[in-house]
């Protein structure tokens, strides 16, 4: 092969990556950031975090004996730090959470994976706290 030919397969490369990237990341639909709530908006800003997504939503679907079944995931943000997509979960309750317990470890390890995200947020704005959650696999 010449040069010529390397660099043609290098450009078939990169733009078949680009391509697979901005499909992975069309995938999510959501609100547009601006309609956010204020003190969210805030504490995630001062946090160094970008909204990209109010609301955001993955479509799902599972087939069951050939059966489909569609449904959606929900989230309340998605924001970007340093190049990473994280998800935001807002706590509307003022319990001490347990995350590590079984119950939320499920929850949010299903997030992560379905919305091909580095990690979770957990925003408390009553207790103005932000924890960020990443699993390792």
């Amino acid at each position: 092969m010449e040069v010529r030919d390397w660099i043609i397969l290098a450009l078939i490369i990169l733009f078949s990556l680009i391509y697979w990237y901005r499909g992975r990341s069309r995938r999510i639909a959501g609100e547009k950031p601006a309609k956010t709530n204020a003190k969210v908006r805030v504490m995630l800003e001062e946090a160094g975090y970008e909204i990209v997504k109010a609301k955001p939503t993955v479509k799902v679907r599972m087939d069951i004996d050939d059966k489909q079944h569609p449904f959606e995931l929900k989230s309340d943000y998605l924001v970007t730090k340093n190049g990473r997509k994280y998800l935001v979960r807002i706590r509307r309750d003022g319990k001490q959470a347990r995350f590590q317990s079984k119950m939320w470890r499920s929850s949010l390890i299903r997030d992560v994976l379905a919305f091909q995200t580095a990690g979770i947020l957990i925003l408390n704005t009553e207790k103005e706290t932000l924890h960020q959650i990443r699993f390792r696999i």
